[in-house]
């Protein structure tokens, strides 16, 4: 099965096609712009009407980049008639040590002292979350971490990032769980609404 992943929730934008356990493209981009991702898959030798299901990373992550991922994501689903699935930023960011045996405590910055973080369970090859997403400060994930027994990885989200193969293959496993999403309803998940300020005219 195609699967087409977008990620933009980090500084680093990319791409990610796969063909189940095949990878047809892994590439970073400048932006998240439609014929620009359409552009790279044509180059990969791949058809747009291929493509079989859309996953895009949902959040935590930056919020200008989280709003134009899911919007190009949405319009290519929508534009394919393809399924789409929202993955967690935090889940995409464990898949890059996927081969570690034990729990993965992800963390990633979410401004304010404050940190985005969940746990994983890795074994085998396979990924299972423990944990929902969460927002903590430094001493409260230091006080979740002791209660965890076994090995521990602590994965640092500013040097390991949710890239958009990682969100392919585990989009992969969710359209064919059938966790689908409403592009209508499929919204960013913020660690914080966004400071927006609104200026009177005169």
């Amino acid at each position: 099965m195609k699967i087409l992943g977008i990620s933009s929730a980090t500084k680093v934008v990319s791409i990610g096609l796969i063909d189940d356990d095949q990878v047809l493209l892994e590439t970073t981009i400048a932006d998240m712009a439609a014929e620009k991702i359409v552009f790279y898959v044509e180059a990969a030798g791949i058809k747009p009407e291929q493509i079989e299901g859309i996953a895009v990373a949902q959040g935590p992550g930056s919020y200008s980049g989280l709003r134009g991922g899911l919007a190009t994501a949405k319009s290519l689903a929508q534009t394919l008639k393809v399924p789409l699935v929202g993955v967690s930023t935090l889940a995409a960011i464990a898949y890059n040590l996927i081969d570690f045996e034990g729990t993965m405590a992800v963390k990633l910055d979410a401004r304010m002292d404050e940190f985005n973080f969940a746990l994983f369970g890795a074994h085998q090859g396979q990924l299972k979350r423990l944990t929902d997403d969460l927002v903590l400060t430094e001493a409260k994930i230091k006080e979740f971490l002791s209660n965890v027994t076994g090995e521990l990885k602590v994965v640092d989200g500013s040097k390991y990032h949710p890239y958009g193969i990682n969100v392919a293959r585990l989009g992969l496993l969710k359209i064919k769980a059938g966790e689908t999403a409403d592009p209508l309803k499929l919204v960013p998940q913020y660690s914080h609404m966004p400071n927006i300020r609104v200026f009177k005219t005169s």
